[in-house]
């Protein structure tokens, strides 16, 4: 189903997708190694690195039928992460509306851009950053308190692993999602 393109480097693989939106497909992902000019939320700097066994930087191309539940999405994707994580043995919290947070400090990061013509949806591009391997010597370099799941658990993540199930718990419930919306969990 899905398709990732990989580059060691892209300046922000959400402008990368946000160029080539037009020829990319459903459930395609853009992902690199590093990528200096990644932003957040009201064009935050997501500070980078690929020390240490990488983290993750990605966006993740939709191409929506239906968009009733559309405003939901940056929560949907948060709380995939947030299950994913889960399964490294952290207890994730959400500072809303599209952070993640290990014991008060970021781990993770979402942002759905959509891109209407008229009132056509063209495509959502869906950001995530997710601290894997960051040490402690490199969470210096954010601006905010931030962690890693190799910060909090002195273990190496296999990038390529968590990305996997990251993008198969996100493939997993995202039909039900498009038809239902966010169901039973609260993200505040």
């Amino acid at each position: 189903m899905r398709s990732i393109i990989h580059f060691d480097e892209l300046n922000s693989t959400s402008v990368y997708a946000h160029q080539h939106l037009e020829e990319l497909n459903n459930f395609q992902v853009i992902s690199c190694d590093v990528q200096p000019q990644g932003h957040g939320q009201f064009e935050r700097k997501w500070f980078s690195s690929k020390e240490n066994g990488g983290n993750i930087y990605i966006s993740i191309i939709l191409k929506p039928e239906n968009i009733t539940y559309l405003n939901e999405l940056t929560r949907y994707v948060a709380l995939i992460g947030a299950k994913t994580l889960k399964e490294y043995g952290l207890n994730p919290t959400f500072k809303y509306p599209n952070d993640i947070l290990i014991n008060g400090k970021k781990i993770a990061g979402f942002l759905a851009e959509s891109e209407f013509l008229g009132t056509v949806c063209k495509g959502v591009i869906v950001g995530c950053g997710i601290n894997l391997n960051l040490d402690e010597n490199e969470l210096k370099n954010i601006d905010i308190p931030a962690t890693s799941i190799f910060n909090e658990t002195k273990k190496q993540v296999n990038k390529q692993e968590f990305l996997d199930k990251f993008l198969s718990n996100f493939e997993d419930e995202y039909n039900d999602f498009l038809n239902n919306g966010i169901k039973g969990e609260v993200l505040c």
